[in-house]
């Protein structure tokens, strides 16, 4: 628990993140490189526009904070496998969304932490084959994103083993360690998200 204010310079709101997190804050505001660590609510006046961003990982059961680049977030992570409906309901039960890949560091993150291990992540094309939509936003993934993150010859809707389409995506390190899409039935880790930026 934070008992303090501080002020520091830092050159991004990501930098104040980060910052925030290594003194465990619950709440920090920024404002053109000055970051104010415990000053949430302030009814202080000021003539410079700041972001106030409330913190919600550590108020969290079982969610942690990552960083890797550009990436800030807070992650929960399965110790089942199981479905992907079932996955993102679970998520959504803890006021989170499956983890989205939308920049390569994320990427990179899973890459780097998440060995071993096929889970499904917060993208799939259940309602538009070829459609493919973030979990978080419901934004449609670009092609040319997919082009970049998705193993060769990936999304092919596709499984010789079975009949079923394949309309949810994994992270799947057996597959170079790429997005892949698969029957949603099978059961998989997953990995739940909440933004580390919550505006209020």
């Amino acid at each position: 628990m934070l008992y303090s204010t501080s002020t520091i310079q830092v050159p991004s709101i990501i930098e104040c993140a980060r910052k925030c997190q290594e003194q465990n804050c619950s709440c920090y505001s920024y404002s053109i490189q000055s970051c104010s660590i415990g000053q949430c609510n302030s009814t202080k006046k000021t003539t410079i526009p700041s972001q106030e961003i409330y913190v919600p990982c550590y108020n969290s059961d079982g969610f942690a904070f990552i960083t890797m680049g550009s990436v800030c977030a807070c992650v929960w992570f399965s110790t089942i496998k199981t479905d992907y409906i079932t996955a993102r309901d679970d998520c959504r039960d803890k006021d989170a969304h499956l983890y989205t890949v939308k920049t390569m560091h994320k990427l990179e993150w899973l890459q780097s932490n998440y060995l071993d291990m096929t889970a499904w992540i917060g993208l799939n094309d259940i309602n538009v084959e070829g459609t493919y939509r973030w979990e978080d936003d419901n934004t449609v993934c670009s092609k040319r994103w997919i082009q970049q993150t998705f193993a060769p010859g990936e999304p092919n809707n596709y499984n010789p083993y079975s009949k079923s389409s394949e309309d949810c995506i994994t992270f799947n390190y057996y597959r170079k360690m790429l997005l892949n899409d698969d029957n949603c039935l099978l059961n998989y880790t997953y990995i739940c998200e909440k933004s580390f930026f919550n505006f209020p």
